[in-house]
């Protein structure tokens, strides 16, 4: 795995594994390095615009202008956009067995007939793991992960795996008697900055209280990193694996007062206000069956309804609550081996962990992603991934080798930013 994200590689000069043979190689490799060497700059800048992100992080390895250009503004930036269109999405996994997280990624899960669906799942380890064994998985956002310390603490890391650089920024509060902390984390596009969001929520007067009146609303970001506090939020927001960022807003699900339905809250990332999103008028969102995602730059919320079906209603216009049309919908499915799922959650390993513990929302599908090939990207019961083809209503488990009994997954596409 570190091989794959950068950790501890090599650079690759292009040097002869025989460094004693001068016969053949040294006429033909100077030839080359004249050729690259009177090449324009603008066109050696298209030529690595056009690389894959890992790719483009082995190619600043050639030599030392191109190491200049691999971090050059305007190559990121023509990058960045090729990246995100190809839909060559990688997958991270979260595990937590006790004491010890764990993290596993697949690279290039893009869709592509079989060739992305038997992959095996490597380990990684973070650099501060040593300080921080044991941690939430946050989010991504534009190549960068946020994970959160989970013992002593909630110090906050944000961690680019392929560069294997990290940020801290530790909390610097005393949080006594806390109910639950929730965190959001997204690249400001504006601003040219990632930024990190934490809601604390007390328990007040030794009763478990939502304490909205009383939460504690933080950000920081990497070109700010102290701890800056907001006004106090007026909805209990729900925490989850990730926060879909569109439309430059990060969203979470929150219970009306009734304290049955679902409302959506954003929180934008220039003006870092929150506010409601409207949801469809004809569909009631119940928290134990539904959940946000963004799908092909939309907002998109999947659903269980009664007959077991997972409907997924896409907000076509952002902002505009007529513009929800159901897109999708996806039949009772459970992936072989899964048969009697809650089987797997016995053993005395599973008791503590936190990921486990938030499957008493009855969420037991996820929908993670839409693939290159329009198939869409489905977890089951935090044990399997499956790809659905909504054009063949054909379900496929991935095979992927290497994975850990259980795990919560989300989406990651590499940049080589430094932080």
């Amino acid at each position: 795995m570190e091989s794959e994200l950068g950790s501890g590689s090599q650079s690759n000069t292009g040097q002869s594994d025989h460094p004693g043979d001068h016969s053949r190689s040294p006429p033909q490799s100077q030839s080359h390095g004249a050729t690259i060497s009177t090449l324009p700059r603008e066109i050696v800048v298209d030529i690595l615009s056009r690389l894959h992100t890992p790719s483009l992080f082995r190619a600043q390895f050639v030599c030392r202008s191109w190491q200049a250009l691999a971090r050059d503004p305007l190559l990121l930036h023509l990058n960045r956009p090729r990246v995100a269109s190809s839909h060559d999405l990688s997958i991270v996994f979260h595990s937590d067995p006790p004491l010890r997280s764990q993290l596993y990624f697949v690279k290039d899960v893009s869709g592509d007939g079989g060739d992305g669906r038997n992959r095996p799942a490597s380990e990684f380890h973070p650099p501060f793991a040593a300080v921080a064994p044991d941690f939430d998985l946050v989010g991504s956002s534009e190549g960068l992960l946020c994970l959160a310390n989970a013992l002593s603490s909630h110090d906050v890391y944000v961690y680019n795996p392929l560069t294997v650089e990290y940020r801290e920024f530790p909390d610097l509060e005393d949080h006594q008697r806390i109910l639950k902390i929730v965190f959001g984390f997204g690249f400001d596009e504006i601003e040219n900055d990632y930024k990190v969001i934490k809601i604390v929520y007390p328990i007040i007067n030794h009763f478990i209280s939502r304490g909205v009146a009383h939460s504690k609303v933080q950000v920081c970001s990497l070109r700010n990193p102290k701890w800056r506090r907001l006004d106090h939020l007026t909805y209990s927001l729900e925490a989850t694996p990730s926060q879909p960022l569109v439309n430059r807003r990060l969203h979470w699900t929150t219970l009306t007062r009734s304290g049955v339905y679902v409302e959506i809250v954003s929180f934008d990332m220039s003006n870092e206000q929150f506010k409601n999103v409207p949801t469809p008028k004809c569909v009631p969102f119940l928290l134990t069956r539904c959940h946000l995602v963004e799908l092909g730059g939309c907002l998109s919320a999947a659903i269980l309804s009664v007959s077991g079906a997972l409907e997924i209603w896409v907000m076509k216009e952002y902002g505009m609550q007529e513009s929800w049309i159901m897109d999708y919908s996806i039949g009772s499915y459970l992936p072989r081996d899964l048969h009697n799922p809650n089987n797997k959650f016995n053993d005395r390993s599973c008791k503590d962990s936190r990921i486990l513990t938030r499957r008493e929302y009855q969420i037991n599908v996820r929908v993670l992603a839409m693939l290159r090939n329009g198939e869409i990207l489905l977890e089951y019961y935090n044990r399997v991934l499956v790809c659905y083809d909504p054009n063949h209503d054909k379900a496929v488990n991935l095979m992927l080798e290497g994975l850990p009994k259980w795990f919560e997954s989300i989406v990651h596409v590499s940049n080589i930013n430094r932080m």
